[in-house]
């Protein structure tokens, strides 16, 4: 009865060391899953954002009226000619 006990005991400890091997090895592809599962809901706000970010810049840009629109230009055509002017010469 001795000897059945300890092949139980034996095949049970071998049982054990096979499953927290397995739990170690199985750990990164876990961990690695749950990285990329964290990315893609990342990815998938920034793009909610970003969609959100280019609806109210197009309904800024068509809300503009033909003149408000003559005045952004002007203005920004004024912006454009202060930076392509050279500064003077010094020393």
């Amino acid at each position: 009865m001795a000897e059945d006990s300890s092949e139980i005991v034996r095949e049970a400890a071998e049982a054990v060391a096979f499953s927290n091997i397995k739990s170690v090895g199985e750990g990164a592809a876990f961990y690695s899953n749950l990285a990329m599962s964290n990315a893609t809901a990342h990815q998938q706000g920034l793009n909610q954002i970003q969609t959100a970010i280019v609806g109210k810049v197009a309904e800024a840009i068509i809300g503009v009226s033909p003149s408000e629109g003559g005045a952004d230009v002007a203005a920004l055509q004024q912006l454009m000619k202060g930076a392509q002017t050279t500064p003077p010469v010094t020393g």
